[in-house]
């Protein structure tokens, strides 16, 4: 936590480590609402300090205080392939590359920097941040994501996911991130590709494989 910057009081209550648990908690325990979580961490560390006082409102300043920097740096280091090598296609690891929209919660900060549906006008429903994630295919284990607004293109939030691709790799991806410079670029760092694509963008058709084809 001191990489990312962030520090504390030594004797919060709600420290930035018990934080970090809390975070991690939520993403094991998606149904159960913040003070269930909680109640989980604390079953989990015995040597705990008394919960008193503590609601939901203060666990969501923890979580402001602790920023998002500090959850980057602990994915950073444990994000990796998890799959075996009997699990590669034709001694390939098999990659995947695809995007979706999330709602975020409906605040200023949140509007400006993931802007939302509609019109600026006659905007609608809640900001939406464009995620897009490069996974292992035999695992699922995201190895990076990127995030852009609700208006950024998937294909440029993705550009930074690039460097996760390369020789010993078959990269799968929807039409959406198709992009001929991209195709150019991955092939040249080695990158096998197999995308879908626009049927008007693929109008010469180069062979036509049989099913089970190598």
């Amino acid at each position: 936590m001191d990489e990312s910057g962030c520090s504390e009081k030594p004797r919060r209550l709600l420290s930035a480590r018990i934080t970090v648990y809390f975070v991690l908690a939520m993403c094991v325990f998606p149904q159960a609402d913040y003070l269930e979580v909680l109640r989980l961490v604390k079953t989990g560390d015995k040597g705990l300090r008394s919960w008193s006082g503590v609601n939901k409102s203060s666990l969501t300043r923890a979580r402001q205080r602790l920023g998002w920097p500090v959850l980057r740096e602990l994915f950073r280091p444990v994000a990796r392939p998890l799959g075996t090598d009997h699990e590669l296609f034709r001694g390939l690891r098999v990659l995947a590359l695809d995007g979706m929209l999330l709602a975020v919660p409906d605040s200023a900060g949140n509007n400006d920097a993931f802007g939302k549906s509609g019109s600026q006008r006659s905007p609608m429903g809640y900001p939406q941040a464009r995620v897009v994630a490069v996974a292992e295919g035999s695992s699922h284990a995201v190895l990076d994501a990127a995030i852009g607004g609700f208006k950024d293109s998937e294909r440029i939030v993705s550009d930074a996911l690039d460097a996760h691709v390369g020789d010993g790799t078959l990269l799968l991806a929807d039409r959406g991130l198709w992009g001929l410079a991209r195709w150019h670029r991955l092939r040249n760092q080695g990158t096998h590709l197999l995308w879908r694509i626009e049927r008007r963008k693929a109008r010469r058709v180069q062979d036509v494989l049989p099913d089970a084809a190598t």
